[in-house]
């Protein structure tokens, strides 16, 4: 490919040319000599973009260091990087709105399902967004150039309500950005809004089957828009999935599409890493859960992502819990409620539900006076009680099943007596007791309930 097809490609870049297509040419931008930039500045916005996807951000940042301060291809990568300020961010913005120089290809959620937590993190921004609405829509023209500004807004008021366990609120703005989206066509914001949707869903307990919200969101996200977040559609069905522990689902997806860490490890997976960290403590695959966590650590660090570092510390606290290292898990819990408890982070804590409860209760023992620690148990066991299946391992047993004993747990599990047990078997209750029996044995079981939770871990009933 020589320098005028990818200026041609860098041109079209956030409307048929997006991070992911630019990171698939990287070897193209890379091979550039960098002498060469001063006459092809716009291959540089592609060879410096891959800088940030790979991590490379000091690297990055010494060239855009080399740039003036008000030259354009600086200005608009510095929105772009991962490590820039609100402050800075806010800043180069009015100087834009001063000169009356609009940047309308300005991609900050870069593929993930969030817009205040997208390539970078601008979640510390949500205190500031009910207060300055008019600003916030003035400001974000500047960037998107699209009619649908009011309910960009909307949306990240709806994920910083989210956060802050306002999900009602949240719930109330997100279902009207829906329509606004779909209606005009921006999909890069509709696909942030059906997952933002899913997940009050979720925290309300009236998601049902996670599939037919990932269905309705490939129906309405169209090719153009697909292209952008094709790569993250499947792994939020995982994400949804793991609270119904669907471990077909879990298990496909990390055979087949989720990102390898030991491969092209990029910021663009983050999201993906974070529910392939997941699926390991699920799988049991502990070690490799660790060494995934301990491999993005630097890179959030240095990306200033606040949110993220706190994910990461309760998903690396949950980690160590079930390998029973308890102690070892309080370090980096205390670090995530500290965090979470600084910024607000609520639901962030609470999503962990059935992972997280029991080791709140630990911690709660040992630090009794710590701050906020009663709302963050709260919150959590209410997600333990409607989600209990939430990343635990499947149960291990040898036994095999027979069809009948299968349909018999799936009776028991809707709550059917003996007697209605034995109508559709056409036996008498006592046969029905005798299988049941057999059932509770091969289950390790003492009753129904346990035979038919132990049942579901096995995966033997959905």
């Amino acid at each position: 490919m020589n320098v005028e097809e990818l200026e041609k490609k860098i041109l079209s870049f956030s409307t048929t040319y997006f991070f992911s297509d630019v990171h698939k040419d990287r070897d193209e931008y890379y091979s550039l000599p960098l002498k060469d930039f001063a006459s092809n500045p716009i291959c540089m916005v592609g060879y410096i973009l891959n800088l940030f996807i790979d991590g490379e951000l000091d690297k990055a940042n010494a060239i855009l260091a080399t740039l003036p301060e008000d030259n354009i291809f600086r200005i608009g990568l510095t929105l772009a990087n991962p490590t820039v300020t609100w402050k800075e961010f806010i800043h180069i913005i009015n100087q834009l709105k001063r000169n009356n120089r609009p940047i309308n290809n300005v991609v900050l959620t870069a593929g993930r399902p969030y817009l205040l937590n997208g390539f970078n993190d601008f979640t510390r921004i949500g205190p500031l967004l009910a207060h300055h609405k008019d600003l916030f829509i003035e400001d974000v023209s500047f960037l998107y150039g699209t009619e649908c500004t009011s309910s960009l807004y909307n949306l990240c008021l709806a994920e910083y309500y989210y956060q802050q366990n306002r999900v009602m609120d949240s719930e109330l703005l997100v279902s009207r950005t829906i329509k606004e989206f779909d209606k005009k066509d921006e999909f890069r914001f509709l696909f942030a809004a059906l997952f933002l949707e899913a997940k009050n869903a979720l925290a309300m307990g009236t998601i049902v089957k996670p599939a037919e919200y990932i269905a309705d969101i490939k129906r309405r996200v169209t090719e153009v828009g697909k292209a952008e977040f094709s790569m993250n559609i499947n792994a939020c069905e995982v994400h949804l999935s793991l609270y119904s522990g669907n471990y077909d689902i879990i298990t496909s997806w990390l055979a087949g599409e989720a990102p390898d860490e030991a491969g092209d490890f990029n910021m663009l997976d983050l999201y993906r890493y974070m529910i392939k960290i997941r699926c390991y403590i699920v799988q049991e695959e502990l070690s490799a859960a660790v060494a995934l966590i301990e491999k993005l650590r630097p890179l959030l660090e240095r990306g200033k992502r606040h949110i993220d570092l706190c994910e990461l510390d309760l998903l690396l606290a949950e980690t160590l819990y079930a390998a029973g290292k308890t102690e070892e898990a309080f370090e980096p819990l205390a670090r995530a409620l500290k965090g979470a408890r600084r910024r607000k982070y609520y639901r962030l804590v609470a999503d962990e539900g059935a992972a997280l409860f029991e080791l709140l209760l630990a911690y709660a023992e040992r630090t009794p006076d710590e701050p906020g620690l009663p709302r963050f148990t709260e919150n959590t066991r209410r997600m333990a009680i409607m989600y209990p299946l939430y990343l635990k391992p499947r149960y291990k047993n040898n036994q095999q099943f027979s069809q009948m004993e299968v349909e018999m747990l799936n009776l028991l599990q809707q709550g059917k007596t003996l007697e209605n047990i034995g109508t559709y078997f056409f036996i008498s209750v006592n046969t029905v007791k005798y299988h049941l029996k057999k059932i509770y044995t091969k289950l390790n079981a003492a009753n129904s309930n346990q035979a038919v939770w132990n049942a579901r871990l096995l995966g033997l009933i959905k």
